[in-house]
């Protein structure tokens, strides 16, 4: 038996019908799942990151997280009776073959190594090309009316969606030009692979035909500091910033946290000043003076502003857009990111989720070989996250054509929140919101070499848990449902409810839980045919607790008892000491209760979960839960007396009979994912007909090129797109 690693995943593309290694494959389910995950770089070859390069050398991508990496689609193809068929497919957009083309380790003696990517923390990114869009977060299907196929999204919380063919996963075309959307940066940085922060989760309502998603922008110190951070990046040597860090470093390590954060932005905003007005002669340094001086007023005066953009989309080239304002027609200042979405018959919910994809995570980790300087720049960076969400709700019937601003009712949600989802009927325009809540949690952290364990501060960090994202929590997580009052923003009681449940018995926690609040699914959940007008059951995952991972840094960030919370940090390291399994349960929404659930075992890990229809109606049971609930599971099994081997597998459980276990587990020598995220259910994937809404590549990127200041980085630029990026997309 191969030795495999607990995150290993091959970027290899597949064609395979999986082995049934327990029970049977279910003959009256069908169509197919289709689940997104990131599947590491074009330098990595799939994952884990590994600590060496293959000539031996450091690699600077050891340790990234490991959702940062190009999306890698698995479809699950369930409509021959007796067949689970697996297909794989990697995701490229033309960054991934401006990544592919600067690498020093695929192409060695490339001419563009200067404009080449890395990661920096969930962001992989080139400091004269821009951001990768790796679209590798979820899956939106979408079917218009004049379609008699589905539609393939694939998204990301940084990037605009692109449609792939649902047969061949090859990717079609962009979803709206680039000139529309609104870079997350500021105007003077100005690479071509603009950063657009959007939502992972854009939502279609198949009853008016309708594709909403948001573009979104901002204006805070971390950002302005972050423009001083690339521009030294931009145009000094590496291994000069990290030495004057180091020094930095020495320095500070005793002060303040001001005096820190103080030293840092000066060093950076100061090294610009340098490098600006340095010159050999005297015109030369008046000149870039005031060119220092021009550009100075435009990082205060002229970056970006808090913006939301709503965009609806009909299956066109161009995209409608609304700007969304509060109440008082003030901008809306988004915290973190707009990760989730949602819509019900009237009214469009926008949310600023608990989920840091902001350039505190995005760009933390840039000296992967410098522990010192990353984690002094974690620290500095770094922040708790509120212990609130804010919702917008905006009335549909104000979204008018000749309509540009939009005001929205302001709700604040009293719990962290990440995921949700919306009843489509909103009767007396009462909105009921169902939640997820992943409480003094930090689910864009992840786990680095340096960290220390809370709970065993001497036993070193598990090299396979490198990278891991969604460590610890220092709270409960909870399951709601929110209950609103649409013209004035009020939740109202007692509809509004928020479940917790510890699990524990008799000591032990065995119970189901919600300990660590993931995933969930539900009977036509993001359907592209048909709206759920009342959602009565859904399945959750809960995660656990896991001593190797609640690392001091977590503990640190969330340890305050200001925060709104149901145990202290102290309980918290009592409960994570005792440890919670991984649970997929069943909340009946009405009563607000758990009505069925299994545990999983020691060293299994449940990652994602997707509702699959039964092709036949029980009368006997709720329409909801006539189907089955497939699942993504990475088993560790013995490989020695001390070693475990980990595999993949596919859980298929009975939807109302969760408590009896999978009725079937499969699994293939060559299914290989390291974890997955997002999933989708539809009834088929056929070859889909080319779209008139197609984007001619060329003409999009050469009109970001063509806004490059310097004369002599867009010239190269323009080579590289020309010779490396267009012949993959003709016209």
């Amino acid at each position: 038996m191969e030795k495999r690693a607990f995150s290993t995943a091959s970027r290899e593309e597949v064609n395979i019908d999986l082995l049934v290694s327990e029970g049977a494959i279910p003959t009256d389910m069908y169509g197919v799942v289709l689940i997104s995950t990131a599947c590491g770089t074009i330098n990595s070859n799939g994952l884990p990151y590994q600590p060496l390069n293959p000539d031996g050398s450091e690699n600077e991508e050891y340790g990234s997280p490991l959702i940062n990496g190009d999306g890698f689609i698995l479809k699950f193809d369930l409509n021959t009776a007796g067949k689970v068929n697996l297909q794989t497919g990697l995701l490229k957009p033309p960054c991934y073959f401006a990544d592919l083309a600067t690498s020093t380790q695929t192409s060695p003696n490339n001419p563009y190594k200067d404009l080449a990517f890395k990661n920096t923390g969930l962001a992989r990114l080139s400091m004269k090309l821009g951001s990768r869009n790796e679209i590798n977060t979820a899956i939106t299907p979408v079917k218009f009316k004049k379609d008699n196929e589905h539609r393939l999204l694939a998204t990301f919380d940084a990037g605009r969606p692109f449609e792939f063919d649902p047969s061949t996963l090859k990717l079609i075309t962009a979803i709206g030009e680039n000139k529309i959307w609104h870079s997350g940066l500021p105007p003077l940085i100005d690479q071509p692979l603009a950063m657009i922060l959007t939502t992972a989760h854009p939502v279609f309502d198949p009853d008016t035909d309708e594709l909403f998603t948001v573009n979104f922008t901002k204006d805070n110190k971390l950002l302005l500091s972050a423009t001083h951070i690339f521009d030294v990046f931009y145009n000094h040597d590496e291994q000069w910033i990290m030495t004057e860090l180091k020094k930095i470093i020495a320095a500070v390590e005793h002060k303040s946290t001001e005096d820190k954060y103080n030293a840092f932005y000066t060093f950076f905003k100061h090294t610009n000043l340098y490098k600006k007005i340095e010159g050999s002669s005297i015109i030369d340094r008046i000149s870039k003076w005031f060119k220092h001086l021009w550009n100075e007023f435009y990082y205060k005066y002229i970056s970006n502003v808090n913006a939301v953009m709503l965009l609806r989309w009909k299956g066109e080239k161009q995209l409608k857009e609304w700007t969304i304002v509060d109440e008082a027609g003030k901008p809306i200042p988004i915290s973190y990111n707009m990760h989730q979405i949602g819509f019900s018959k009237d009214y469009i919910v926008l949310c600023d989720t608990n989920f840091k994809f902001t350039l505190d995570v995005m760009f933390n980790f840039p000296f992967q070989k410098e522990p010192i300087i990353d984690e002094f720049i974690r620290k500095l960076l770094g922040g708790a996250m509120n212990d609130y969400s804010m919702l917008y709700l905006i009335k549909r019937s104000d979204l008018t054509d000749d309509a540009t601003q939009i005001k929205a009712t302001s709700t604040r949600l009293p719990v962290e929140t990440v995921h949700f989802s919306v009843n489509y009927q909103n009767p007396n325009n009462e909105i009921t919101i169902h939640t997820a809540h992943n409480c003094s949690a930090c689910p864009a952290e992840w786990i680095r070499s340096y960290d220390k364990l809370k709970v065993n501060p001497n036993e070193p960090i598990d090299s396979q848990k490198l990278g891991l994202i969604a460590v610890g929590e220092m709270d409960i997580g909870k399951i709601g449902r929110c209950v609103i009052d649409a013209k004035t923003g009020t939740l109202i009681e007692p509809q509004t409810k928020f479940l917790y449940l510890t699990g524990e018995e008799n000591g032990v926690i065995s119970k189901a839980h919600t300990w660590g609040v993931g995933l969930y699914t539900y009977k036509d959940m993001i359907s592209a045919e048909k709206n759920v007008d009342h959602i009565t059951h859904i399945y959750w995952q809960s995660y656990g607790l896991n001593s190797g991972l609640l690392t001091d840094y977590i503990y640190n960030l969330y340890e305050s008892d200001k925060r709104s919370r149901v145990f202290s940090a102290d309980q918290m390291v009592e409960y994570t000491k005792k440890g919670a399994l991984f649970v997929i349960q069943c909340i009946d929404t009405d009563s607000l209760t758990s009505v069925d659930y299994y545990t999983f075992a020691k060293d299994q890990v449940m990652w994602s979960l997707q509702f699959v229809p039964k092709n036949k109606t029980n009368p006997n049971i709720p329409d909801s839960k006539n189907g089955y609930i497939l699942t993504t599971v990475i088993t560790g099994v013995p490989y020695n007396e001390h070693e475990l081997t980990y595999q993949c597998e596919v859980w298929i459980f009975d939807a109302n009979e969760l408590n009896k276990g999978p009725v079937c587990k499969l699994n293939h020598p060559q299914m290989s994912f390291g974890f997955t995220i997002h999933s989708a259910w539809v009834p088929e994937t056929k070859f889909v007909s080319k779209p008139d809404y197609v984007l001619n590549v060329k003409e999009d990127y050469d009109f970001m090129i063509q806004k490059v200041k310097d004369a002599a980085i867009k010239t190269r630029i323009q080579q590289l797109f020309d010779t490396e990026v267009y012949p993959h997309f003709p016209s």
